[in-house]
């Protein structure tokens, strides 16, 4: 949300906005525009505390409209809202949350910002059909915006970084990379078995895995010494942004297994550091990477490894991917997000006029 919330502010409007913000993201937000401030609040996103504190900022400061970027909106306050709900994986892939009072919790919450929201806010035309199955929601109400990508991924040309990163995180060989933190729906475990057939077909490379694994980590190194490719695999656990921008530049392909994403800003950042895109044909993957990917069934191991192995060893198709790819990014921008953000404000508040402070 740091770079919508930056791009809207950056607009010119005659509205002033006040940024209600937790103690850890207090100076979060970059701008100089004015008719803007800040408010520490203490409240935890999702708190019972939350739902206390917000209608008494609400009221306090007379808001007109109030923009819930994380799903959950005050049960009771005192002016319009629109609410972003980005997906609803915990509805759909109730492994990932396995509370079942947090998950009863997710969905009563979600339901009620739905009903409650003058406009809901989402991400991709996938996340909205979801929006409406999961929640029945009216489809008339939820606009879709798609979110932009940080500029600060551009491709990393200085040798001695893509060097540094590579004796850091102990790659050997060229290598195919895969970013992300360890669910069931990210299929890290689908990759291994596809990379397993990459092999086998003859692949030579390293299989990289960048972020937090967890728990997830001992799984996939149990499944990598079952499969025979532990000594390809390569874990580097959390990596800054400059060392994440420096594993997709030297990438000779990403690889997005996943099977469940409301939006994937992986393959944008991926596409942003020129690595071709090898992805799973699922849910809102194909709506992000459009024809700029090389699509597999990503259930299959099979076929996921075959394509792997077609687009890491064909250099012509890595190239017309890396094309589309730069191609593809034009299709996503903050400042254009921002400008259909204020467009969604400005019609929700028609719909219940107030004095014009957004």
């Amino acid at each position: 949300m740091k770079c919508l919330v930056e791009a809207v502010l950056s607009l010119g409007t005659t509205h002033q906005f006040l940024l209600i913000l937790p103690p850890a993201a207090a100076d979060a937000i970059d701008t100089t525009a004015v008719g803007v401030e800040r408010l520490t609040s203490s409240a935890s996103y999702y708190s019972f505390r939350e739902q206390i504190e917000l209608p008494g900022i609400l009221r306090r400061y007379k808001i007109d409209l109030f923009h819930s970027p994380h799903f959950l909106l005050p049960l009771i306050r005192p002016c319009p809202a629109v609410v972003t709900i980005h997906d609803v994986i915990y509805l759909a892939c109730s492994e990932d949350l396995s509370s079942r009072l947090g998950r009863l919790y997710y969905r009563l919450m979600m339901s009620a910002a739905v009903r409650q929201a003058e406009r809901v806010i989402t991400v991709s035309e996938f996340s909205k059909r979801d929006i409406v199955r999961y929640l029945g929601a009216d489809p008339a109400r939820i606009e879709v915006i798609h979110s932009g990508f940080s500029r600060d991924f551009l491709p990393v040309r200085d040798p001695s970084a893509l060097r540094g990163i590579r004796r850091k995180c102990g790659i050997e060989r060229e290598y195919v990379l895969y970013t992300g933190i360890y669910k069931p729906r990210k299929n890290h475990a689908g990759l291994l078995r596809a990379f397993e057939r990459f092999l086998a077909l003859g692949g030579d490379a390293d299989l990289v895995i960048a972020g937090p694994l967890q728990e997830g980590e001992r799984l996939l190194l149990s499944l990598a010494a079952e499969l025979g490719i532990s000594a390809r695999l390569k874990l580097t656990g959390f990596v800054n942004d400059s060392e994440l921008r420096a594993l997709y530049s030297g990438a000779r392909l990403y690889a997005c297994p996943s099977l469940y994403e409301g939006f994937g800003f992986t393959v944008l950042e991926a596409m942003a550091c020129g690595a071709p895109v090898v992805c799973s044909s699922e849910t809102s993957l194909p709506e992000v990477a459009g024809d700029a990917a090389y699509y597999a069934n990503a259930r299959d191991p099979q076929e996921f490894g075959e394509a792997l192995f077609r687009v890491f060893t064909d250099s012509a198709l890595r190239a017309a991917l890396i094309a589309k790819g730069a191609e593809n990014l034009r299709r996503f921008c903050w400042e254009r997000a921002a400008a259909q953000t204020l467009g969604v404000y400005e019609h929700a508040q028609s719909l219940t006029p107030h004095a014009g402070v957004v």
